[in-house]
Formats: C-alpha cells, sequence, structure tokens
C-alpha cells in the first residue's frame, strides 16, 4: 500500500488517518501564522513528488478530496421520447440526467444552423437542400385571420370537434392521398397503417437518438421518413386553418403520479421547452387521446397549423393527426380542463398548453 507523509517524518510504514489529520491541521495553522506553504514537501514513499500543479492538486486529492470537481448529484429531467415505444398512440418518457438533454439540445441547434446555411447556397436545387436537411421544412400557413385559432383561454369547455370540421379535413387528406406517388403511399402504409408498429418504433426511436438529424439513420429508413415528410408537407400547403390537437405522454415508472399541478416534471412546466424529434400522433379530441382519464399520462394541447388529418369523416369516431417531426415547442401553460366525454358529460384533467417555437 502507498502511504503518505509530511516532509521528513522519518517512518516508513502506513499512517493512521488521524496522523494526518493532524498534520494537516499544522500546516493550515503554520499558514495563519504567516509561514509559506511548501506544496513540494508533500511526496509519495514509493515515488518522486510531482511538484507540477496538476501534480499537487493529485496530491491534495489524495489527501482526502475526492475529485476535482464539486460533489453534487447528477440533475435528472424527463425526457418526453425516451423511453421505449409500444405504441403509436402515445410518447413513452424516460428519467434521464439533465446533461444528456442539454447535449441534444447543442445538437438541434447545431443541426438548426447547418440547415439555414444549405438554404443560402444557390449552387443547391430546393430538391438537394431539402434531402440533406435533418429536419422538414415548415410549409404552413394561415392565411385568414378568421381560420387561425389559439389556446383555449383559461375556464374553456373542451368540445368535440364538429362533424363538418372533419370532413373539410379528410377532403383535404383525401387529395392528397390521390396524388400522391406510390413511394409515398408505400411509406404511409409502413409507418402508420401496418398493424406490427415495428418500423414506426425502430424510426423514431433511431431519430430521437439523432436528435431529429434524420441523415443519421441507415438509407433505407432515411427514404421512408423523408417520402411521409412530403406527405404531410403536400397537406400543409392546401391546408387553410389551424388545428388543435392533444398528445399524450406517458410517464416512467419512477415518477409519481400527476393528480395535482406541483406533480408535473420540473422540466416541463410553464416556460420550459420541449422537442418532438419524432413523429407524432395526436387527436383533435381530448376524450380520445390515450390516458385522457389516467394520471401516469401527461396531455398537451396544441395550436397548430402543421401535421395531417388521417381521420374520418363520417360517424366513426376518429381525428387521428400526425404531426411532423422536429417540432420544438414551449409550454405557456399548465391548467385544469373540463372536457365532453363519450357519454355527453365532462370530466377534468391536467392539460399542458404549448406554442410553436418557428
Amino acid at each position: 500500500m502507498s502511504a503518505w507523509r509530511l516532509g521528513a517524518v522519518g517512518d516508513d510504514y502506513p499512517k493512521p488517518s488521524s496522523y494526518f489529520l493532524g498534520k494537516i491541521g499544522q500546516i493550515r495553522t503554520s499558514k495563519r501564522d504567516g509561514e509559506h506553504l511548501d506544496l513540494g514537501k508533500i511526496e509519495e514513499v514509493h515515488g518522486e513528488c510531482d511538484c507540477s500543479p496538476m501534480g499537487r492538486l493529485r496530491s491534495w486529492n489524495r489527501l482526502g478530496a475526492k475529485t476535482n470537481r464539486p460533489n453534487r448529484e447528477a440533475v435528472v429531467v424527463v425526457d418526453v421520447e425516451g423511453g421505449t415505444i409500444s405504441d403509436r398512440d402515445v410518447k413513452a418518457a424516460r428519467e434521464v440526467a439533465q446533461d444528456v438533454m442539454s447535449d441534444q439540445d447543442f445538437q438541434r441547434l447545431n443541426d438548426r444552423v447547418l440547415d439555414v446555411a444549405r438554404d443560402e447556397d444557390s449552387s443547391l436545387t430546393r430538391a438537394a437542400r431539402d434531402r440533406d436537411r435533418a429536419t422538414p421544412r415548415d410549409v404552413s400557413g394561415i392565411d385568414s385571420p378568421r381560420l387561425r385559432s389559439d389556446l383555449p383561454a383559461q375556464g374553456d369547455f373542451r368540445r368535440v370537434i364538429s362533424g363538418r370540421q372533419r370532413k373539410m379535413r379528410s377532403a383535404v387528406k383525401n387529395q392528397v392521398i390521390a396524388s400522391a406517388p406510390a413511394s409515398q403511399h408505400r411509406a404511409v402504409q409502413q409507418m402508420l397503417a401496418e398493424p406490427d408498429p415495428g418500423q414506426w418504433q425502430r424510426v423514431n426511436r433511431g431519430l430521437h437518438r439523432a436528435a431529429g438529424d434524420v441523415q443519421q439513420l441507415g438509407a433505407e429508413d432515411r427514404k421512408v421518413v423523408q417520402r411521409l415528410d412530403r406527405v404531410i408537407q403536400s397537406y400543409e400547403r392546401l391546408n387553410d386553418r389551424s388545428h388543435k390537437v392533444y398528445v399524450a405522454v406517458e410517464l416512467p415508472d419512477t415518477h409519481r403520479d400527476v393528480q395535482r399541478l406541483r406533480d408535473i416534471p420540473v422540466n416541463l412546466r410553464p416556460g420550459s421547452s420541449v422537442a418532438f424529434d419524432q413523429f407524432t400522433v395526436a387527436r383533435h379530441n381530448l376524450r380520445e387521446t390515450p390516458g385522457h382519464d389516467s394520471r401516469r399520462h401527461l396531455v398537451f394541447e396544441i395550436v397548430t397549423s402543421r401535421g395531417m388529418y388521417f381521420g374520418r369523416s363520417d360517424s366513426v369516431e376518429d381525428t387521428t393527426h400526425v404531426l411532423p417531426r422536429g417540432m420544438r415547442l414551449q409550454i405557456v401553460s399548465a391548467q385544469y380542463a373540463t372536457y365532453e366525454t363519450e357519454s355527453g358529460g365532462f370530466d377534468e384533467r391536467i392539460v399542458l398548453q404549448v406554442r410553436e417555437i418557428r
């Protein structure tokens, strides 16, 4: 065992910790009395003293300090897309170290800077620039103020979407599907319609690990993703109205139930931002959203011009809406929302209202 001594102690056997504490106390006392503290006198019995600045620091650490960094525990936050995906309809959350989330935020920022720089390169065609982007271009827009809506106010009752609204959105969907090439039809089938959600799970998992950068996926998955991107963009170009949609996030087992506002994860409270790297399945009706009556789920309320309606227009209640990948959002409110239930009554739950960051 390597023993330590101060100066020329003379004994070459290991000293008890009380001995060293006494000697360190003598050094501190001498320094307070005005004497010079010579760290070079601290040496290892089985080797020469390393008197470089880092060597001296290591010597002091061996005398008691465990690390050069402050002794603090890692801050844990909830990553809304970090869990294991089991269903297309619900995002799966996971608790992760805050440093991991910060690294992903930096990567997203870097990707946005590169996308902007690429758009300014006149030597590339529009198709080439879009092909090489990390995230899809936002081509949506609402011209009419009458058709542009905002988040519900505190106390507003969340009614179901009307049959007329469903028919109008479904008509645009049918127009897009009818004009889409076969390759885009296959992408929709593989990602959204196959009974086995395996490809949806794999692709979305890869997108989140890459902080939304599709260029980090394999060639085949990248093609499928960009084809689905183009289907959604086709709908966004034709769409003329805002969508109010709801997104469910299943909490990790390590997080307590959300029964009150104070139970909301600290990094998902008003003023915080959140990123959707993955494609997201949403609903226009709160009562249709998975987990709407569960304390193990968070529900985001979003008003946006993005995404594509994949729901029905007839008597079957299906208001499915797929949001594009690469969305950045800010949480502006957490409130209790009263909503219409299937029986025609009402219920109440906490919703997190978010706005897009563009």
